[in-house]
Order: C-alpha cells, then sequence, then structure tokens
C-alpha cells in the first residue's frame, strides 16, 4: 500500500510540473570562453549581483569596481559547498559565476586522485587512469547541471582549447579547454555559448586604437558558439551580461 501512495503522489508532481513551453525560464545561462585576460571575469561581473567562484584563478581584480562579489576556493568540495549555499535562499545573490570550469576539472582530479591514494598508499602519486579520469568527469557533470538548475543567472567561464584533426584537412576547432566528456555537458546545459576575444577599435574621442572586447555568439564552423535568442547579434561588442537577460528574457527562442 505504502508503494501504492508513492507511485500516486509521484504521478501527481509530474502533472505539476508540466506547462507550455512558451513559459522560458527567466534566468540566463551562459557559457563563455576565451584566452586568458581577454575579458572573461570582467564580463561575468557585469551579471546583476553575482557572486563570482574564483577557482585558483585570482583573475577578479579585473573586476574592481564592478560591485561584484567573489568566493575564493581551491577544492572541489568548496564549490560545491559555494552551490548548497546557493541552493538554500536567502542570500540576496541574482546570479553566479564559476571562474573557471577549467579549474573545476583540474579540482575534481585532485580530488579523485587523492582519494585514490587514501585507498592504496602504494598507489604511484599523481597518475591519473582513465577510471580516475571516467570519476573526475561524473564529479564536473554532476555539479555544472546543478549549478544550471539554481534558479539565478549562471555564467560558466572557462579557457579555450584549439583542436586539430591532423587527419583530414578541416579547420582547427576553438571549443572549451575541457575533456570530452564534460565539455559535451558544459556546451549542452546552457542556452548562450560565446567565445570572447579582444580587437582594436576606433574610439569617440580617442586619437588612437582601443582594445575592445567582443563575443562571438552566432554559429561557426571554427568556434563551438551558438544561441537561442533571436534577436541576439552574431556579435556583441562591449558585451554585458545585464542586455543579454534582457534579450533572453523577451526573445528565447529555440534558435541555434
Amino acid at each position: 500500500m505504502a508503494k501504492q501512495v508513492s507511485h500516486t503522489k509521484a504521478v501527481e508532481s509530474i502533472g505539476k510540473r508540466i506547462r507550455p513551453v512558451d513559459e522560458i525560464s527567466p534566468h540566463a545561462k551562459v557559457l563563455v570562453y576565451g584566452r586568458n585576460k581577454n575579458g572573461k571575469t570582467k564580463f561575468a561581473a557585469t551579471a546583476p549581483k553575482v557572486l563570482i567562484i574564483d577557482i585558483d584563478e585570482e583573475g577578479t581584480r579585473s573586476a574592481v569596481g564592478s560591485g561584484a562579489q567573489v568566493v575564493e576556493v581551491s577544492t572541489f568540495d568548496e564549490v560545491a559547498h559555494v552551490y548548497w549555499y546557493l541552493k538554500a535562499g536567502n542570500h540576496g545573490y541574482k546570479s553566479v559565476a564559476i571562474d573557471t570550469i577549467t579549474a573545476l576539472q583540474n579540482a575534481a582530479l585532485r580530488k579523485v586522485l587523492g582519494e585514490a591514494e587514501d585507498r592504496d598508499p602504494t598507489r604511484e602519486p599523481s597518475t591519473p587512469d582513465r577510471r580516475t579520469w571516467g570519476r573526475a568527469n561524473q564529479l564536473v557533470k554532476g555539479l555544472l547541471l546543478d549549478f544550471r538548475n539554481l534558479p539565478m543567472n549562471v555564467v560558466f567561464l572557462a579557457q579555450e582549447r584549439v583542436i586539430n584533426d591532423e587527419e583530414s584537412d578541416e579547420a582547427a576547432l576553438h571549443t572549451v579547454d575541457l575533456p570530452a566528456g564534460s565539455r559535451a555537458v558544459a556546451l549542452g546545459c546552457v542556452g548562450i555559448i560565446g567565445r570572447i576575444y579582444l580587437r582594436e577599435a576606433k574610439v569617440k574621442g580617442k586619437k588612437n586604437p582601443q582594445w575592445e572586447a567582443r563575443m562571438l555568439v552566432g554559429s561557426h564552423e571554427e568556434y563551438d558558439t551558438g544561441n537561442r535568442v533571436s534577436t541576439l547579434p552574431r556579435i556583441i561588442r562591449n558585451p554585458n551580461m545585464k542586455n543579454i537577460i534582457k534579450e533572453w528574457r523577451a526573445n528565447a527562442t529555440e534558435g541555434e
């Protein structure tokens, strides 16, 4: 009887969760990657009431004056603790940024290697095998989805990797610096994927060209980019998370 009651409640809960597809989430989930010192952290700091999780990056100096807040961590478990803090609510933040998920992957690998050494003291230190990589990937994928599901804006920052196929004439692919398994989840769990970079641009009132941040969010055969917002330009000049959230809420579609 107890099992039948539990089954009935589960079925009822499914009915309550069904909603029209037009009722999109008001919270934007964004993944941005790029080279070092190209403006990733500065972009994340433009999100409203944002908490930046700095994982051994020490790169928040570029966000001075933005009003953003930062928590510096160095282990995978500390990142998980921040997630539970945010999930509990009553914190006042509207956005969270992980800087970077590349560093998160490294922290997961250190965690798994440490656990393996605890189980087997004779194990050669710092020699990850396929099982170790697989366990680290599972940890990262689970935490990425947990953060994505928070009822707030989420920005995943990542380092850039260039993948070359030496056996074909295809162009190199610029993508997120993560192992294939974690990378697939990171790319698939967000609505906007952007590649940030710097370009020289003429600025009114300035004699010499200035460096300007730009973000590619349109589809490109050489870059892992794309979005589900029909009104976003292919390339955003001086990208600002607040503006992206505004467009997300007004025009999210089943786009690219």
